[in-house]
C-alpha cells in the first residue's frame, strides 16, 4: 500500500489521485464508492434463523435488544450509526453485535465466549486490599 493510501485511509482516494483529479472531483469519487457499499445480507442456517437466536447465542446482554431488530435483513443491514442513534444500543453490545455479525457473514457460526472473570474486583475492594498488605 503507497504512502498516500495509508495517509487517506482510503485506496480508491489515492487511485484518484494518481489519475490527476482534482481534490474535490476524488472526494465526490471517494464519497459515491462509500455510499454505493451494499451489505451482504447471508441466509439463515442452522437454528440462527431469527434475530432473537442469533443475539442470544453470542451473548454478552446483547439478546435484550431482539425485540429493536424487526428481522433478520435488518440485523445484518444495520451498522453503527443506526444502533447508536435508532436503536439505543450501547458501544460495547454494538461492537460485539457487529464483529459477529461479519464474522457470521464469513461463514463462522455464533458461539458464546465467557468474559474474563481475572479483574471482577471493584477499585474500592483493591485499594482496601492494597492498604491491608
Amino acid at each position: 500500500m503507497s504512502f498516500l493510501a495509508r495517509l487517506t485511509g482510503t485506496a480508491t482516494l489515492c487511485k484518484a489521485f494518481a489519475r490527476g483529479m482534482s481534490t474535490e472531483a476524488a472526494a465526490s469519487t471517494t464519497m459515491e464508492a462509500a455510499s454505493k457499499r451494499i451489505a451482504i445480507i447471508p441466509r439463515p442456517r442452522g437454528q440462527f434463523n431469527d434475530p432473537g437466536s442469533f443475539l442470544k447465542a453470542i451473548g454478552r446482554g446483547c439478546e435484550k435488544f431482539t425485540d429493536k431488530f424487526k428481522d433478520w435483513d435488518h440485523l445484518f443491514r444495520a451498522d453503527a450509526s443506526v444502533m447508536k442513534k435508532d436503536l439505543g444500543i450501547g458501544p460495547k453490545q454494538r461492537k460485539w453485535i457487529l464483529m459477529w455479525t461479519n464474522k457470521y457473514r464469513l461463514g463462522i457460526n455464533p458461539y458464546l465466549i465467557q468474559t474474563s472473570k481475572k479483574h471482577t474486583m471493584k477499585r474500592s475492594e483493591r485499594l482496601a486490599r492494597a492498604k491491608r498488605r
